[in-house]
């Protein structure tokens, strides 16, 4: 790509992280190299098998099992550090033509990393790299750096009828 931009997929509707891996491997498909970190997520998720199929596509979990639920704890916050580490160092390097940086907004809710470490990883992005970034309550602050927003509204959900999460669809 000559140019990236900085995309961001939030709200409290679902389809933030399809949208994401739907780009994902679109990008991969058109040959570039795609790099997926999962914040906070631990747990398996159907999308761990993409790089079985598609080798331009490298996903990590910066995670431990569980979504916070409650109040993190200090290994939540390990993680999430160590998952800013690694996203930096991937950006940096050049490497990939698209990351994605999965649910980095609720690692940030949860005060896990601040605004100023995501503004940092949008600045040391270089010019060629598209950056998406995803999760529920995105900070104004970003939003307003962003080239591209897009917020997910919840308008009806069978969750509501009691339809529990399903492999291939919500996980």
């Amino acid at each position: 790509m000559e140019r990236g931009y900085v995309q961001i997929y939030t709200g409290d509707g679902k389809g933030k992280t399809t949208a994401a891996v739907g780009l994902s491997v679109r990008a991969a498909l058109a040959g570039e190299k795609v790099f997926i970190g999962q914040f906070i997520k631990g747990m398996k998720y159907s999308e761990l098998s993409l790089p079985n199929y598609i080798d331009r596509i490298v996903i990590e979990q910066f995670g431990r099992r569980c979504f916070i639920k409650n109040n993190p704890e200090s290994q939540d916050l390990e993680a999430a550090r160590n998952g800013l580490a690694r996203a930096r160092e991937i950006i940096i390097g050049r490497e990939f033509g698209v990351v994605v940086l999965d649910e980095i907004f609720i690692a940030h809710y949860y005060r896990l990393i601040s605004t100023e470490d995501i503004r940092r990883l949008i600045s040391s992005k270089p010019e060629e790299t598209e950056l998406v970034l995803t999760g529920r309550k995105a900070p104004s602050e970003i939003l307003d750096e962003a080239d591209l927003v897009t917020e997910m509204k919840e308008i009806k959900h069978y969750y509501s009828a009691g339809v529990q999460a399903r492999e291939g669809i919500e996980y």
